[in-house]
């Protein structure tokens, strides 16, 4: 965990208003907090640093992993600590549009993306000398595009299990920031099973994968699960054609989180069973 970036900024304000603009990390904006109260699912600790213009907002988490929050919903790590964070942002200023980017697409494909977007940016602001001077006074490394583009990649990799991010008065998870899809839960469980394991129903993954202590993976899976329905009720029709409802998932549900500990997302499960009978 390193902060010494973010001691600098705060000590030096002309570097703070270098990171707040072209690169968009803006301490000022961190007392104004969130559009909404957000909190962990996991219960780990999440503190403003900074925010950007778009309405999205920078949090320290408790092992000093750097948290984006887009002001519509959707949230991922951004770098394993600010210092690495501030790097990705100041080398690849136009990183939010990277976000579908991967190593595996290639130098070529990454550098032409990122020249692309520098090149748009330029034609309103400089960007050039201004990361020249930012990173120098911050001690930053001059990484090319690609090896920053593989760090942020990683970063984004991270965010589930133990940094999803809820809206705090509703308790519904925000989506990932990146598009990249995750490994299925039965990937993380030692567990055989004849046949093929993604004909499984997701009860049998969340009960081992708590079982064996992966009680972050469990927690996601219920979670998306619960906000699945909550946006599709049609996912609780019975076979048929009719229109009546299984509501059992829901109480499946309740039961889950109460056996994780997570009396507020078994109220959730339980409330919405009610308000379906």
């Amino acid at each position: 965990m390193t902060d010494h970036c973010l001691r600098l900024l705060r000590q030096h304000r002309r570097l703070a208003e270098l990171a707040a603009f072209p690169f968009g990390f803006d301490l000022d904006r961190a007392a104004d907090g969130h559009v909404e109260p957000v909190r962990l699912a996991s219960g780990g600790s999440l503190a403003a640093v900074a925010g950007c213009d778009t309405g999205g907002t920078y949090f320290v988490c408790g092992d000093g992993s750097l948290l984006y929050a887009d002001s519509e919903g959707s949230a991922g790590i951004t770098g394993s600590s600010v210092d690495e964070a501030l790097e990705i942002m100041i080398g690849l200023p136009g990183w939010r549009d990277c976000l579908d980017l991967t190593p595996a697409d290639g130098e070529a494909a990454i550098l032409a993306r990122v020249a692309g977007i520098e090149d748009e940016i330029r034609e309103y602001h400089g960007i050039d000398a201004e990361r020249a001077e930012l990173r120098a006074a911050l001690g930053l490394p001059d990484r090319s595009p690609v090896e920053l583009l593989g760090m942020l990649h990683a970063a984004l990799l991270r965010t589930e299990p133990d940094f999803l991010l809820l809206n705090a008065d509703e308790g519904c998870a925000y989506d990932l920031l990146d598009p990249h899809p995750r490994p299925p839960l039965w990937e993380s469980v030692r567990h055989e099973v004849p046949g093929d394991p993604a004909d499984e129903p997701l009860s049998t993954w969340t009960r081992l994968a708590a079982e064996q202590g992966m009680t972050e993976l469990a927690r996601v899976a219920l979670l998306r699960r619960l906000d699945e329905i909550y946006m599709d009720q049609g996912m609780l029709l019975r076979p048929g054609g009719g229109k009546d409802l299984d509501l059992s998932p829901l109480l499946w549900l309740a039961a889950e989180f109460e056996r994780l500990g997570d009396l507020p997302q078994a109220e959730r499960a339980r409330a919405l069973h009610t308000s379906l009978r």
